[in-house]
């Protein structure tokens, strides 16, 4: 029950993303017109930022938040790295995807479930898990 009630709260998080995401996109679009596919991946990348920050805030406080205290320093920069590489493959998708003449809006959509999956694994497993795993031995 715990896992799909943070499944929900982290799709929940990741719409209100979403939307920081593709507002600021769709506004850097709309105030400096580009017709290059360059210019669209960095325009992503700019916009995919803006949603990384409401992100961190609201998985720590809310979907996340009964995760170990420890090492909150240690747990942001795992929380960048995750969203660093979750950058690079929202930016390469949205690039391949734009190069292989997807709808614009489709490819927005791909692009993004791809990186909600990999967003999500990774959180839960590495920056926000409880406890630490300890590899169990047997005695000889």
């Amino acid at each position: 029950m715990q896992n799909a009630m943070q499944l929900f709260k982290f799709a929940a998080v990741g719409c209100v993303n979403t939307f920081i995401d593709w507002a600021v996109y769709f506004s850097i679009l709309k105030l400096f017109p580009g017709e290059s596919v360059i210019f669209y991946s960095v325009a992503k990348a700019f916009s995919y930022f803006c949603g990384i920050i409401n992100s961190f805030l609201l998985n720590r406080s809310w979907t996340f938040k009964g995760a170990s205290n420890e090492n909150e320093a240690g747990r942001f920069i795992k929380f960048v790295v995750v969203n660093a590489v979750g950058l690079g493959i929202n930016s390469t998708f949205i690039y391949i995807f734009l190069n292989a003449n997807l709808n614009h809006f489709m490819a927005l959509i791909f692009t993004t479930s791809i990186t909600f999956v990999f967003n999500f694994t990774l959180n839960k497993m590495w920056v926000f898990r409880k406890g630490k795993i300890v590899a169990k031995t047997t005695g000889g």
